[in-house]
């Protein structure tokens, strides 16, 4: 098995205890328990949980941290990172808002890495605090893309 797919049965694993177990997820998809341990189970290398089995499983661990778990690492083995779109509908209108929003949040980014490398090194905590203002970044920049795209399309 590659690290890689090591990584993913690991993975699922951890959304499969996320949902509270095998027991619990086998209510919520179409394949029954043992299914569901066959494709993190390391004795079966090349078996793995269907998209549709995934797509029922995550939404149940929204509130875990990490989520969305498998869908984030099918991001990253893609050269890509998962921004998850606001649950707000755009209406286009207060764009100067989101602009003030966005200069603010990018600021904190800034700020969050000087901190971090005031010390001329950037541990693993203050990595994860530096992350977690691009986090907030990324999530306002998708917004803005959504106000932009209802924009587009009123024009088309």
């Amino acid at each position: 098995m590659t690290p890689r797919e090591h990584h993913l049965k690991q993975s699922f694993e951890a959304l499969i205890e996320a949902v509270g177990g095998v027991e619990a997820a086998a209510l919520f998809c179409r394949v029954g328990k043992s299914t569901l341990q066959t494709y993190y189970s390391k004795v079966h290398p090349k078996a793995f949980p269907p998209l549709d089995v995934i797509v029922a499983l995550e939404p149940l661990a929204r509130d875990r941290v990490g989520y969305p778990t498998i869908t984030s690492i099918l991001c990253r083995l893609n050269g890509g990172v998962f921004v998850p779109i606001p649950e707000v509908r755009a209406t286009g209108a207060d764009l100067w808002a989101l602009l003030a929003r966005k200069a603010k949040e990018g600021a904190e980014v800034s700020a969050a890495m000087c901190e971090a490398l005031k010390d001329g090194r950037v541990d693993a905590g203050e990595a994860r605090r530096v992350r977690g203002e691009i986090a907030k970044l990324f999530e306002l920049l998708a917004l803005m893309d959504a106000e932009m795209a209802m924009i587009e399309g009123e024009a088309a």
